[in-house]
């Protein structure tokens, strides 16, 4: 790999965390003390956090800002990510070969910044990445480039040696068709992974694979 950058993808790609967000909007909205119909949960189910919180905000009333809801969310989510989620595998091994390289590391996370900072001391991975910035950070999800772009401009590599790491087919699909490097990693919560496979530069199931 010609790498002197690179952007990870959080949940499913540098730690084994997407089981905890099965139904986790719907334990949020009962901590809120909402009583959801059949068609909210149907609603819900395809809304990304952004525009859940927002529908949630209209159909309810809630009082509460989107940054006060966003918050509590993701204090919900950092529960869950301390007391049951681990590393991926080989993934520090991986990281501590970049890091020898020089390779500048960031994260692009749909998730809150503080939930997974929490998370990455716990196993003492923090150091490695110099960047983390969030979708909800650059008010844009990841069907936009945006929150790589903010993340390879901070930084300050080229896009031609910066390489993404993800796990959801349809992030890799906007990296790739922006610009980028694609590494595609094996997590079971991908159903689509042939497309996944045929669509980026390099696909792996353990970081253990990849050869700098």
């Amino acid at each position: 790999m010609n790498i002197t950058g690179a952007i990870f993808d959080f949940d499913g790609t540098v730690f084994d965390s997407m089981h905890i967000w099965k139904g986790v909007k719907f334990q949020f909205f009962d901590r809120l003390g909402l009583v959801l119909t059949e068609d909210d949960k149907e609603v819900f189910s395809k809304l990304f956090l952004l525009d859940a919180i927002e529908y949630a905000k209209k159909r309810f009333d809630l009082k509460m800002t989107d940054e006060e809801l966003f918050v509590a969310f993701f204090e919900l989510i950092k529960e869950k990510y301390l007391a049951d989620t681990k590393p991926k595998n080989d993934i520090i091994e991986f990281l501590e070969k970049l890091k020898a390289k020089g390779v500048k590391i960031g994260i692009a996370t749909a998730t809150g910044e503080f939930a997974l900072t929490a998370v990455l001391e716990k196993f003492g991975m923090l150091n490695y990445f110099s960047e983390i910035y969030s979708t909800y950070t650059v008010g844009a999800s990841k069907t936009e480039p945006k929150v790589y772009d903010v993340v390879l401009e901070k930084l300050g590599t080229e896009k031609e040696t910066t390489w993404v790491f993800e796990d959801a087919l349809y992030a890799a699909k906007t990296a790739k068709a922006n610009g980028y490097n694609v590494v595609g990693i094996y997590d079971k919560s991908e159903p689509e992974q042939e497309e996944l496979k045929n669509l980026v530069d390099i696909y792996i199931h353990n970081y253990s694979e990849l050869d700098l």
